[in-house]
């Protein structure tokens, strides 16, 4: 489990690597308090994005507070948005978002005919550094597909369970806390 969580978070760090990198070269940027990808009602991700988020909460002893707090939630925007977080930015573990969070915005898809095409929000959109960016800056751009391929090489069934966020986030909580109990030995593999 813990070297699946390892691989996890080094496929999550190469896609902020990679966006901050795109966001640099392209000028684009979210506008300032914009947090409204946050408040989408139909977010979703799969709990293998969500594995370094639910072992910090195990290390942390937080687990257990946390999955409670997801099983009586009857909001379905991100338990971990927050217009008051210490990053500025909505989420109050930034260090441990997913995979979706990392990319949205700043990645691009294929469409049918194999061009890419941004995935982002209207607000960004309407920027003028969006408006005139080049073919060849597009190209730089993160492919989605790319790094889901990635964590489907580490587990191609957890990466293949699409839930809404909260779901993903408590199915990864479970997945945790159910290794971690029945195993003597919290560092095996």
């Amino acid at each position: 489990m813990i070297k699946k969580i390892k691989q996890v978070q080094k496929v999550l760090e190469e896609a902020a690597l990679h966006t901050q990198q795109f966001q640099k070269t392209s000028q684009i940027s979210c506008l300032s308090g914009c947090f409204k990808c946050c408040l989408k009602k139909d977010i979703y991700a799969s709990p293998l994005e969500f594995l370094p988020f639910a072992y910090h909460l195990y290390e942390t002893k937080q687990a257990d507070a946390f999955y409670d707090q997801l099983e009586s939630r009857t909001e379905t925007i991100c338990a971990l948005f927050s217009p008051l977080s210490s990053d500025g930015w909505g989420c109050i573990e930034y260090e441990y978002r997913g995979l979706i969070c990392r990319l949205f915005g700043y990645s691009t898809t294929s469409d049918k005919m194999a061009q890419r095409r941004m995935v982002s929000c209207k607000p960004l959109k309407e920027t003028r550094e969006y408006q005139t960016m080049q073919p060849d800056t597009l190209q730089q751009a993160p492919l989605f597909q790319d790094y889901y391929m990635q964590l489907a090489s580490i587990d191609w069934q957890l990466a293949n369970e699409s839930l809404p966020i909260n779901q993903a986030i408590k199915r990864a909580i479970e997945m945790v806390l159910t290794y971690f109990t029945y195993t003597d030995n919290k560092w095996s593999a």
